[in-house]
């Protein structure tokens, strides 16, 4: 009978805290998420399959390879339709490498990389710019910098620079060009749902 009377705050969804609970600690980063659930790794791997193959990805290979055909990057790589489907072919490749990144390492750091949305009555601009670097972790579902959303476009840039790019244009320079391609994009991404949310 104990146990049920100490139980029933909990079940009943009341806000108590315990006696022994650690007070929250000054300068903590965002609240917690009130009645936030944790990711099943069912649900992280429907997500990096939706985010990574997803029609929203295609679009985004298709743009990046229309702007690189449009500045001749990389200039080795021919024009017309060939020259297209070279850099359409490399940005799917990237997207597919940082979304798989992503998904590792987030699992690894136990990120949740799910899209929440900010509300009606929200900075659509500035909840885009923190989902681009952001994640919510743990079991409260704090929010806290992502080691997963930063390092993704730098391992998809890397991998494509080092791998697959012509001889010259393999530079440091290139890598972080393609990085900042992909957090661009990411933070498009971001926004178009947040405004197609509501």
């Amino acid at each position: 009978m104990l146990a049920l009377s100490f139980l029933t705050p909990l079940v009943s969804g009341a806000q108590q805290a315990l006696p022994d609970s650690p007070a929250p600690q000054p300068g903590s980063t965002a609240p917690v998420s009130p009645g936030y659930r944790p990711p099943t790794q069912a649900e992280r791997f429907r997500g990096y399959i939706k985010h990574t193959f997803g029609i929203s990805s295609v679009l985004e290979a298709g743009v990046r390879g229309g702007i690189e055909q449009a500045s001749d990057e990389p200039n080795q790589w021919p024009q017309g339709a060939q020259g297209y489907a070279d850099r359409f072919g490399s940005s799917m490749g990237q997207i597919a490498i940082r979304g798989t990144t992503e998904y590792v390492v987030a699992d690894l750091f136990r990120e949740d990389l799910r899209f929440r949305g900010c509300g009606e009555d929200c900075d659509k601009l500035s909840a885009a710019f923190k989902d681009t670097f952001f994640a919510r972790k743990g079991e409260d579902g704090h929010q806290s910098l992502s080691v997963a959303r930063l390092i993704g476009p730098w391992s998809g840039g890397a991998v494509a620079v080092n791998t697959w790019y012509p001889h010259g244009d393999k530079d440091a320079a290139q890598v972080a060009r393609q990085a900042v391609f992909g957090y661009g994009f990411q933070f498009l991404r971001n926004y178009i749902r947040e405004i197609s949310a509501h």
